[in-house]
């Protein structure tokens, strides 16, 4: 099966199995899709743990522990809202990892410890820092319509990036070093194809018209889009840092977990700013 096909046939089957457990399975605050985070992020955090580290070196913590940060993310808004158990939880992971280094930095006379603390702080960061704003979602009434809405944007992007890009971006290629493969006319089709998205999601939904009018619907398509393409490109950077073509295999047709959802991942506490300030 060609790299098209694959593609294909994982967003027919993947896309609306995701839509479906956000749309019909809301139960508990959709704890189920707060369970599919946190796997996501396990997965991701050990593709990322992969790219940053050398298979004889290892983060100053171990890479499960960023599953923690939605975790405790989830708690905290259901249970616990006035309390600071994310921030809290946050600093125990940087303290460990600062602490671990105290006494394991000896062994090269501390000539690495800069670069160690620094590529586990990433680590922590990314992707299991950026997952909380997915669950920060999960607190608003139109939560359910909210997460459909930016998983459309994400992915309409993507995918009529792709699109456009086969068709007219032949020629216009290579506008990116870091991702030679995107085009002017993928980048414009993404654009356009996410505001598209988004002012049919505010015309037809009258929840989400009673949110936001077209010109905010214009903005937060825009941005989405915009954002996702940037989380793309962190991507390719750092794959190319690790001289690796993707950030694992899991994935048919994509490479790794963090292949798929990189863009969602950086354009998530955009969107929940936007909707902050818009609604």
């Amino acid at each position: 099966m060609t790299s098209f096909g694959k593609r294909l046939l994982l967003t027919l089957t993947s896309v609306p199995a995701l839509f479906s457990l956000i749309y019909f399975f809301p139960q508990f605050h959709h704890l189920g899709f707060a369970i599919l985070t946190l796997l996501a992020v396990f997965t991701g955090s050990y593709e990322i743990k992969g790219i940053l580290f050398e298979k004889e070196n290892n983060p100053l913590i171990p890479f499960w522990l960023t599953m923690a940060l939605p975790a405790v993310q989830f708690i905290e808004l259901i249970y616990f809202p006035q309390s600071p158990l994310l921030i809290v939880t946050l600093m125990i992971l940087f303290t460990i990892g600062f602490t671990k280094e105290i006494f394991i930095g000896g062994s090269d006379g501390f000539a690495s410890t800069i670069d160690r603390i620094s590529r586990t702080v990433f680590l922590i960061i990314y992707p299991g820092f950026f997952s909380v704003f997915l669950i920060r979602l999960l607190m608003f009434e139109q939560s359910t319509l909210l997460l459909l809405m930016l998983f459309l944007l994400v992915f309409g992007n993507d995918t009529f990036a792709y699109i456009f890009g086969m068709w007219l971006g032949k020629s216009n290629r290579n506008i990116f070093t870091v991702s030679p493969n995107k085009s002017l006319a993928g980048f414009i089709g993404g654009i356009a194809s996410s505001i598209t998205i988004a002012v049919l999601w505010i015309s037809f939904i009258p929840a989400m018209a009673r949110m936001f009018n077209i010109i905010e619907g214009i903005a937060l398509g825009l941005v989405v889009s915009i954002i996702s393409n940037i989380g793309d490109l962190i991507e390719s950077a750092l794959k190319r840092g690790a001289n690796v073509k993707d950030s694992g295999t899991i994935i048919m047709g994509r490479g790794g977990i963090m292949d798929s959802i990189d863009s969602l991942l950086i354009s998530a506490p955009f969107f929940l700013i936007l909707i902050e300030l818009l609604s």
